[in-house]
């Protein structure tokens, strides 16, 4: 186990450096980390690699890590390949606080931290409201059915709100929904580094409970497990991830389903590997969707999502479609 966890750990975290210093080189004009050490710290090529490209690179390292992990712990906890961190209505919660963000003004006077500030207590009251009704209801099947209604009840009220709005208001929040990862400054950046971090941690700490509990609540709790606190830890932690990227970064799909999907069946279902590996995985995949969103239209970019869209809904009809040589475990 040691040598498999040094392989594939020591082996991703090598690609994913990689595809980080391509992400802050690559952009209208290269600038190859060679040249690095020698830029004037006045001039225009330094402005641009550290206010711009290294914050939006670390942004997306961040985001795809942080909704891939979230999504490889809800698959564990739910028993389901199927889940992921928007299945239980946390992106619909933050696109109805943001609609209502925009209706109110609130946008118009604070900016994109407006935005942001209603987009996260959108997801929250979402997750707060699927903790209450686990708490009444214990069981993940009932849960993940409040998720998928939640969700739709806050789609047809995000939709409702798209209605009243003005065009220009409408327009907005379209584009918001389509993600995107240019907004955030250096300190910003960083601070969501030392976030994605810290669940990182916890989320490894949780990792071997997550084995037990995929044996079923029964045999967890016979040997020891907590589960009616474990569940709703669970549930908070990925909660408190999911509605971090969404208010960051707007509406990113795939990562936390795909992800986890191809890590899986690579390195196995082991949640002691499988939750970091998913973790850098998803920060790799977003880093080269986002690299093929502003280079590939020039001098345009495309929105981040519509990029992860595209790529992960094929890598995921691909995978549906290739029979599995092993049965996960």
């Amino acid at each position: 186990m040691k040598r498999k966890f040094a392989t594939w750990i020591g082996g991703s975290s090598f690609v994913m450096l990689l595809c980080l210093a391509f992400s802050v080189s690559l952009g209208e004009s290269p600038l190859w980390p060679w040249i690095w050490p020698d830029l004037d710290r006045e001039s225009l090529e330094y402005t641009i690699l550290t206010q711009l490209r290294l914050p939006r690179s670390l942004t997306a390292l961040c985001i795809g890590g942080m909704l891939s992990m979230s999504g490889s712990i809800l698959q564990g906890l739910f028993k389901n390949p199927l889940v992921e961190p928007y299945t239980l209505g946390v992106s619909g919660g933050a696109s109805l606080g943001v609609a209502l963000a925009f209706l109110c003004g609130f946008v118009q006077t604070k900016g994109s931290s407006g935005s942001s500030l209603f987009a996260f207590a959108g997801a929250m009251a979402v997750s707060a409201i699927l903790l209450f009704y686990h708490k009444r209801h214990p069981g993940t099947n009932n849960l993940l059915l409040a998720g998928i209604m939640l969700s739709i009840l806050c789609s047809a009220a995000t939709t409702l709100l798209l209605s009243l709005s003005t065009p220009e208001n409408m327009t907005q929040i379209l584009y918001w929904t389509m993600g995107s990862l240019e907004n955030n400054t250096p300190d910003q950046a960083f601070r969501l580094l030392f976030v994605a971090l810290s669940g990182l941690i916890l989320g490894i700490l949780f990792s071997q409970r997550v084995n037990i509990l995929n044996f079923g609540g029964g045999t967890a709790r016979h040997l020891g497990i907590n589960t009616t606190v474990l569940v709703p830890a669970l549930l908070l932690l990925t909660a408190l991830l999911t509605a971090l990227c969404v208010s960051q970064a707007g509406i990113i799909g795939f990562v936390g389903l795909v992800v986890p999907h191809v890590s899986r069946r690579l390195a196995g279902s082991d949640y002691r590997l499988l939750i970091p590996l998913s973790f850098i995985g998803g920060g790799i995949f977003l880093l080269f969707c986002d690299l093929i969103a502003k280079t590939i239209i020039h001098p345009g970019q495309l929105p981040v999502g519509v990029v992860c869209g595209i790529l992960g809904g094929s890598l995921f009809i691909y995978l549906l479609l290739k029979p599995q040589k092993t049965q996960d475990a």
